[in-house]
């Protein structure tokens, strides 16, 4: 299958980030921009590629045994700026709201790597920057329009990892969660004698 590592924006990061799409998509070259799905918006943390499902059961036990170790990421905190042009301006290829990077995040994205690579899959040689799409240029569109919306910070909270199927159809992806790991951080040992 075709898959991906994810973080799914909360509903009030949703909700934000679907405004800013529609707001968008009523200017005049809307048109030139190939819309993501409000259901398929996502912040990609690893992309994998096609994969068996063999490395799919390997990936998903390194990713576990991973995530609950000492030091591991627990729920992010993250922020979602205003809807920018990405890579830049100067050379635009998506729509997208920028999430900038915070140690926790970066060191998930490392450790989904990391997961990635000793299950077998080729390591990803560009740099991580976190972004959520919400279109895509299309072809005709060779400039960069102005995109008239203030500098804005929305909170975005994320408390799982999410491994997705995508299967390519001709009207647009369709993701399809295969595992979910929850970002609670390590386990912490008790200190109550009762308990274990």
């Amino acid at each position: 299958m075709r898959a991906f590592l994810a973080l799914a924006p909360d509903p009030a990061a949703q909700t934000v980030l679907c405004r800013y799409q529609r707001r968008l998509a009523q200017a005049s070259w809307a048109h030139q921009v190939k819309w993501v799905a409000e259901t398929n918006l996502h912040l990609t943390i690893r992309f994998l590629g096609e994969v068996t499902p063999a490395v799919q059961a390997e990936l998903v036990g390194r990713l576990e045994a991973a995530l609950s170790r000492p030091g591991a990421p627990g729920r992010l905190e993250l922020e979602l700026t205003e809807p920018r042009w990405f890579p830049s301006a100067r050379q635009p290829r998506t729509l997208a709201c920028l999430v900038p990077e915070t140690p926790p995040l970066m060191a998930l994205a490392a450790l989904a790597e990391a997961s990635a690579r000793d299950a077998g899959l080729t390591p990803e040689e560009r740099p991580f920057r976190a972004h959520i799409t919400l279109g895509r240029m299309r072809p005709t569109l060779t400039v960069s329009p102005k995109l008239d919306i203030a500098p804005a910070r929305t909170g975005f909270r994320a408390d799982a990892l999410v491994l997705y199927q995508s299967t390519l159809t001709p009207a647009g992806p369709i993701y399809t969660e295969q595992q979910r790991f929850l970002l609670v951080g390590p386990r912490q040992t008790s200190d109550d004698p009762s308990e274990g």
